[in-house]
């Protein structure tokens, strides 16, 4: 009540920033989704199919992609020179690699890209 609808981009396959971009505009209206969830899914036991849980890790995977986004956006810039920034993006994007390679979360995906990351 009192709040506006809203259209939240959906996922696809094709494009990893539109799981980006979903778990981004979703955020703020958290509360919002998992009431609606309970109230449209519910569970016999009373539990409700959206954990908090989920929305720990949803948080924890924006937070992992939005330096991929972030790196994306300042190297496909048309206006500006990006030669000069590339390196400082790869070195950032290495970093954060190996900072979330630990996460037990993430970890399982986390690891493949950077072998294929060290590999290029």
């Amino acid at each position: 009540m009192g709040v506006n609808p809203r259209k939240f981009g959906l996922d696809r396959d094709v494009r990893w920033n539109a799981t980006y971009l979903m778990l981004k505009h979703l955020m703020p209206h958290r509360e919002t989704f998992s009431v609606w969830v309970t109230t449209n899914y519910p569970l016999k036991d009373g539990e409700s199919l959206l954990t908090n849980k989920h929305w720990d890790i949803a948080k924890k995977i924006l937070a992992f992609l939005e330096q991929f986004h972030d790196s994306t956006v300042v190297l496909s810039g048309v206006y500006y020179p990006t030669s000069l920034l590339i390196l400082h993006h790869v070195l950032e994007i290495a970093s954060h690699l190996s900072r979330y390679q630990f996460d037990n979360d993430l970890r399982f995906v986390v690891n493949p890209m950077k072998d294929k990351f060290l590999a290029y």
